[in-house]
């Protein structure tokens, strides 16, 4: 993997966790204010498994079975959202 790839997830994924702290912080709406951590932590989440465990190079069964645990962990974040109201 080419170092600047490396380099520019590295920034984006400390950009997102700096978002993710000032809405924290500056956003008074809790039901908004956690949609907002949890899609940026599932966007980290999808940049760690795609570049940091080269899941782009492999064929789609195992990117499909990626998927379903991601989708797993989305639908208990909005559960937890939804017990929240």
């Amino acid at each position: 993997m080419k170092t600047l790839t490396v380099i520019s997830v590295w920034v984006y994924m400390l950009l997102a966790v700096m978002a993710e702290v000032l809405s924290f912080y500056y956003i008074k709406g809790v039901v908004v204010q956690t949609s907002i951590i949890a899609i940026l932590a599932m966007s980290q989440a999808v940049a760690v498994a795609v570049f940091y465990m080269q899941l782009k190079d492999e064929p789609g069964s195992v990117r499909l079975f990626a998927l379903v645990g991601m989708m797993f962990l989305s639908a208990l974040l909005i559960a937890m959202v939804a017990s929240l109201g």
